[in-house]
């Protein structure tokens, strides 16, 4: 029962990310941030008098926090090996959260939590962020509308640069396959495969291909090189509902890229395609009939468009879900296509989706 009208939120897991869901959490009127975990006792007391949050609320163990009464919701962006145990904790309180993507470790853990998922079932959304630019959200109405004809064929691009050998980025949780489950294609291809599936529909078959460019990191503590067990690159077409065809491609080694998530969906009359760094624009080419060579034109997403991930959240912990809200479900499939892109890497073939 949520108190006062006002959502009580504990967020488990205070790294660099835990910054953008604190402000996330302040511009949503209707959540209040009344509890901390995470297991650097510095880090906790810091943030905990920054935003208030009393002593008595600061856990070092998250179902301590989870099982607080007065935790209406929980916000969890742990390091992905804890994704599963967080989401099974909650819902053996029934308590609703948010977590981050990818959903879990691997779909092993995925299947394991949807079987007591259909036993206990609470309020869940995935950290699916991109499905809040406007311009993706006015792109789907587009789709909606038909207003490039039948879709044919779709493109989604996901690159940062961060991971390039210039950089000389040291080995952290990222690149431990135990920790992580995959680097770039977990990292960022499940953004692309939510992406898809959000203006798209569901995939149906995979064919990827994934590579690691640095092979060896340095322990930033010890000073040794450390053996990279994950992809930094990761590459897949797909067919879709509809038989629409995607290529897919992610990687962190792409210099010149900072957070170049893309996306260019292709039609029979024209193409719509749409850019995360460029948020209120998309830009979008129609075959009208007449006389002349179709050229692309930005438009600006009108306002209503405008959508805040956490707005979403209080509603599906209010009981008002919304529809285009990234649930459980959502999480689950993400997972699948994720594992059968691995597994097409691995045999070297076409996988089936739900085979």
């Amino acid at each position: 029962m949520i108190k006062n009208d006002v959502v009580i939120i504990g967020l488990i897991g205070l790294g660099g990310m835990a910054n953008a869901h604190r402000r996330m959490i302040s511009e949503v009127d209707q959540l209040k941030l009344g509890a901390l975990c995470d297991v650097n006792e510095d880090l906790l007391m810091k943030i905990a008098a920054e935003e208030g949050v009393s002593e008595e609320k600061c856990f070092n163990e998250m179902e301590a926090l989870i099982a607080d009464p007065d935790v209406d919701a929980v916000i969890s962006i742990v390091p992905n090996h804890l994704h599963a145990k967080v989401l099974e904790m909650c819902m053996h309180y029934q308590k609703p959260i948010m977590t981050e993507k990818p959903f879990t470790l691997n779909f092993a853990e995925a299947e394991k939590l949807m079987v007591l998922y259909e036993k206990q079932p609470i309020p869940c959304m995935v950290g699916f962020s991109y499905r809040y630019v406007p311009s993706f959200r006015y792109a789907k109405k587009l789709l909606k509308d038909n207003e490039i004809g039948t879709i044919r064929h779709i493109s989604v691009r996901y690159l940062q640069s961060f991971g390039a050998p210039s950089f000389e980025v040291p080995y952290a949780w990222r690149f431990n396959k135990a920790l992580t489950g995959t680097g770039a294609l977990g990292d960022l291809g499940a953004h692309m495969i939510d992406s898809a599936r959000f203006l798209i529909g569901e995939f149906q078959s995979v064919s990827g291909l994934m590579e690691t460019f640095v092979h060896e990191r340095m322990d930033p503590v010890s000073g040794d090189m450390i053996q990279v067990e994950v992809d930094d690159y990761a590459s897949f077409q797909a067919i879709l509902e509809n038989k629409v065809i995607g290529f897919f491609l992610t990687t962190r080694n792409a210099v010149g890229s900072e957070n170049q998530h893309e996306v260019t969906i292709y039609g029979d009359i024209g193409t719509i395609h749409v850019n995360c760094e460029r948020p209120d624009e998309i830009d979008i080419c129609i075959n009208d009939g007449a006389n002349h060579r179709p050229v692309f034109k930005t438009k600006k997403v009108p306002g209503d468009y405008k959508r805040l991930q956490l707005e979403d959240f209080a509603d599906l912990v209010t009981n008002n879900v919304q529809k285009e809200t990234p649930t459980f479900y959502d999480g689950y499939q993400n997972q699948k296509v994720l594992e059968r892109i691995i597994q097409s890497s691995e045999i070297r073939r076409t996988v089936i989706v739900d085979e």
